[in-house]
């Protein structure tokens, strides 16, 4: 239950392109705080750029950034499809259809996910964009992940980090290595290739990425029966994700800990922490992990 996933995002590409294109004051700052990592107050000025420039297409990218990183998926779908007629370009048109992808990809849309992903891949290729093309790469390689297919996640990956080309790249391509061999029970391997991409993230200043590490990581370490270091590690992500505001990752972190005393034999605080998951997880519209908590409160219960 609950597969962990860390999605490569354009993120870092698409600042350095909005700085040449987007000139109203709402659409700087939204961008502004995107690259801060502070995405409440991204949507705060996303929703404003979008009323204030209702045909700009950074202004509907930003607010659907926004959304998407703050886990409201259904809300950053409808801003990502508004700014496609908006697209003037093929490069603009890659990284809408990148982020598509990858919003398809966390509601478990992996059919919709893989169209839109090999659409920015192609557009990558075509425009010879190595860093979109490992992002678009990478996309891919988390939908064969959740296909449980881990030799063609594996393979994608390893294409990806070849043409990553920054800390945050590499950061984000390990951290999904490690995911894959975390679903293969391959738990050493999983914390090696995510102690690798927490050390990047730190090291870039990537706080969301460090934050979702962190969660993972803790998971991992319940596996392996380091109980005190999984809960470090869990809490330590969770905070760090309640500064961001992204719900659906915070989800994760509840339901990492109900894991962890369900493990421990702690039924009572299994139940509260699995609780606290589903809330989170129905405020993101995550419907399978909603359904994962379910099952594990209704088994808790049927033990007792």
């Amino acid at each position: 239950m609950l597969k962990k996933t860390l999605l490569l995002s354009l993120l870092f590409l698409l600042i350095s392109v909005v700085k040449s294109y987007a000139s109203p004051y709402s659409v700087n700052q939204c961008f502004h705080h995107i690259s801060a990592q502070s995405f409440k107050a991204a949507r705060v000025w996303g929703i404003r750029a979008v009323n204030n420039h209702p045909q700009s297409f950074f202004a509907h990218l930003c607010l659907g950034i926004a959304d998407e990183r703050l886990g409201l998926y259904n809300p950053a779908l409808y801003d990502f499809k508004h700014a496609i007629p908006l697209a003037n370009d093929k490069n603009r048109l890659g990284i809408v259809y990148n982020w598509i992808g990858t919003t398809f990809t966390s509601v478990g849309n992996e059919k919709d996910a893989l169209m839109y992903d090999f659409r920015s891949l192609n557009l990558a290729r075509e425009l010879n964009n190595t860093s979109g093309e490992s992002s678009d790469i990478d996309s891919i390689a988390l939908i064969y992940l959740n296909e449980f297919n881990y030799k063609k996640a594996l393979h994608y990956y390893e294409k990806s980090l070849a043409l990553s080309r920054t800390k945050k790249g590499k950061a984000i391509v390990y951290g999904n290595i490690g995911t894959v061999y975390s679903d293969m029970n391959n738990y050493t391997k999983a914390i090696k290739y995510q102690t690798k991409a927490l050390n990047l993230n730190e090291s870039a200043g990537y706080y969301y990425g460090a934050a979702a590490v962190y969660l993972s990581l803790g998971d991992n370490y319940i596996f392996v029966k380091n109980y005190p270091t999984a809960k470090r590690y869990i809490l330590k992500g969770i905070s760090m994700e309640k500064k961001i505001g992204n719900k659906k990752w915070i989800g994760m972190g509840f339901a990492y800990l109900g894991r962890l005393y369900r493990n421990k034999g702690d039924n009572k605080k299994a139940l509260l922490y699995f609780g606290k998951a589903y809330d989170m997880f129905k405020i993101s519209g995550d419907i399978p992990y909603m359904q994962d908590c379910l099952s594990m409160i209704n088994k808790i219960k049927n033990k007792k």
